[in-house]
């Protein structure tokens, strides 16, 4: 069932007759019941009605038999085609990605397809002369043996009954199979009942005796659809699909009916452009969909992930067009000629408006995304933890608020295109905002307070905090709240604006002291040049001028015999950044030893991490600066040359 037969169209309906929703409804059930009287009726009479269209001249015999050579070519080139093509389309369905596969074994289906629409076309169109369009019996049954195997490529496609890792719909293989050939009988019977219906009809069967086989055929249709569908449901097939796929079947059929009563099938044919547009935005969005499962690479899931949320606002956009075009347009009327014309222009550039909408918003979620994925760290290279926790902070909010925008800004714009004034719709949301400001200052207060903890970088995601006397390790940082877990387990909901003072745990100092040692310490211009020289190349490293906090001290122990001396340095520096830093620390201060070309014969140099007391003691003086230790100011700048 694809396309109603060609009908006289129904009379006008007076409008009267629908002065209210009862009324309808009343003529409606009467309708139903007339018609139902006249399929009884006409039953006895369809064995004669049938005996007299018969073929009884040679001239219909031989429409008949150029009906049939014509569909053998055309079943015959698809299966030839698609027997030549098997080795091919096995090996594309071996490919490394699905995406890729599902994508070659389409097209090489398709191609199939094509083959032997080309053939119909040849033999209607160069050897019979039958012009494109012209209603015949060989001509609808070619189209209808045509659209056919469309469908059955699609059924192909969604079950794949010899490639299981492409199968788009979750079934086992013998439900596969079994999908695939019992939709197929399914498919064919409506399609070969409904060339048959045309011919009778050019041959003269009465309306009544058409309606009556037409419906008796649907409903075997639809019942065996159902019947599947149920059966289907035991090997794997989700209820939720089920369902859907029952509720399509359903619609079909009553729009077919309806189609038959009031002599109109636009419902039935918006209805099946509609299910077909969805089928295939549906194989698309599963193919996508596997492909991201069987993915390893994370930038190409990404990838992915944004084609696969183009495709289903393109799809949607598309199902919204049909809906208008089909049903509000053609069906009820809702627009003249002159005003769909101009319609459909904004509404083209409206669906261009929000699918730009929806594409934005997921290259932002995929972006946020491979900003917080951590990167795989190469030989020599220094994981950036400081910077990825900031980013794990402040990233979700500002994806959340930019997404949110987008939405806002584009919904407008299209409304406004379609020709909705959007000024109550802003008047509105302005009252709305400004009573939700007036009524929920906490709730202001707390996203204003969010806000510059951010900023202020006051802590980030895995730090241990102490707020609101609550202390605990943060979990989750939302709009207008913070989530800490404290060493029981438990998890404390904190708003931001109560938070007041906090005290990270997580950013406490250690000191950190590199030892130089000498068998002989050098003079002072060579321990001036040294100083100097590894203060600079301290500072000028990034990642240990971060994480320093304070001057660099250096310390010059004088040796107490012949063993020789050393010279030392110290400095205080944030302890996450103490498993990578003393590495780094060791490497630059050995480098500037032997590019300084030191006399005494420096050996390794070591780093030790000393842990600072939280407070010092009360009853303990300040501790006066030894002679031999030079504090390097921290706004100081290094020389990278010796004086």
């Amino acid at each position: 069932m694809q396309s109603g037969p060609s009908v006289p169209a129904a009379p006008p309906v007076p409008a009267s007759a629908m002065a209210s929703p009862l009324d309808g409804v009343t003529l409606l059930l009467k309708r139903i019941e007339a018609e139902a009287l006249a399929a009884l009726d006409a039953a006895p009479l369809l064995p004669d009605a049938l005996w007299r269209i018969m073929p009884g001249t040679p001239s219909a015999w031989v429409i008949l038999a150029q009906g049939l050579l014509v569909a053998g070519a055309v079943l015959a080139v698809y299966l030839l085609t698609g027997h030549l093509l098997r080795h091919r389309r096995q090996r594309a369905g071996a490919a490394r990605s699905a995406f890729a596969g599902i994508t070659r074994v389409t097209g090489l289906d398709a191609l199939v397809v094509l083959a032997a629409t080309v053939t119909g076309r040849f033999l209607l169109v160069r050897v019979l002369g039958i012009e494109p369009g012209t209603s015949t019996f060989p001509s609808d049954l070619t189209t209808g043996l045509i659209r056919w195997l469309l469908l059955l490529t699609l059924l192909y496609i969604l079950f794949q009954p010899t490639m299981r890792r492409l199968r788009l719909v979750a079934v086992d293989d013998h439900g596969a199979r079994k999908a695939v050939w019992q939709f197929g009988i399914i498919f064919a019977v409506g399609h070969l009942h409904n060339a048959l219906l045309g011919a009778a009809q050019r041959m003269g069967l009465p309306l009544p005796s058409l309606r009556l086989i037409s419906w008796i055929v649907a409903l075997c249709m639809a019942l065996a659809a159902l019947r599947l569908l149920r059966n289907l449901g035991r090997h794997g097939l989700p209820m939720l699909t089920r369902l859907l796929a029952s509720g399509m079947v359903l619609l079909l059929f009553s729009f077919w009916i309806w189609g038959w009563m009031e002599l109109d099938f636009d419902l039935y044919r918006g209805a099946v452009g509609m299910i077909v547009i969805l089928l295939l935005a549906v194989a698309l969005d599963r193919a996508l969909a596997v492909s991201i499962r069987d993915s390893r690479k994370p930038e190409i899931m990404r990838r992915f992930f944004v084609v696969r949320v183009v495709v289903d606002a393109l799809a949607a956009a598309l199902l919204v067009r049909i809906v208008i075009q089909f049903w509000w347009r053609d069906v009820f009327g809702g627009f003249t000629p002159e005003a769909w014309l101009s319609f459909t222009h904004r509404l083209t550039f409206a669906s261009f408006i929000l699918v730009l909408a929806v594409t934005l918003s997921a290259v932002i979620h995929v972006w946020t995304e491979a900003k917080l994925t951590p990167g795989e760290a190469g030989p020599g290279s220094d994981p950036s933890d400081d910077r990825m926790a900031r980013l794990t902070t402040v990233l979700p909010i500002l994806r959340f608020v930019a997404i949110g925008v987008i939405g806002v800004v584009f919904l407008l714009v299209a409304l406004s295109t379609l020709g909705i004034d959007t000024t109550p719709l802003l008047a509105g949301a302005s009252i709305v905002g400004l009573a939700i400001s007036f009524g929920s200052q906490t709730l202001v207060k707390d996203i204003v307070s969010g806000v510059f903890y951010m900023l202020d970088d006051v802590f980030r995601l895995g730090e241990t905090i102490e707020a609101a006397g609550r202390c605990g390790r943060l979990e989750q940082i939302n709009l207008r709240s913070v989530r800490l877990r404290d060493q029981s387990g438990r998890v404390h909901t904190i708003p931001l604006g109560e938070l007041g003072t906090v005290t990270n745990h997580s950013r406490r100092l250690v000191h950190v002291t590199v030892e130089v040692p000498f068998a002989t310490l050098p003079g002072q211009a060579g321990m001036t040049r040294f100083r100097r020289n590894a203060v600079a190349a301290l500072r000028s490293e990034p990642t240990i001028h971060a994480a320093i906090v304070g001057d660099i001290a250096v310390i010059r122990v004088d040796p107490q015999d012949d063993t020789g001396g050393s010279i030392g340095f110290g400095f205080d520096m944030v302890a996450p950044a103490i498993e990578r830093v003393p590495p780094l620390v060791r490497h630059l201060i050995e480098e500037v030893a032997e590019e300084s070309r030191m006399t005494g014969s420096p050996g390794p140099a070591s780093v030790s991490v000393a842990e600072l007391p939280v407070a010092p003691p009360a009853d303990m003086p300040a501790a006066a600066p030894d002679a031999a230790t030079v504090a390097v100011p921290l706004t100081a700048k290094p020389s990278a040359a010796a004086p």
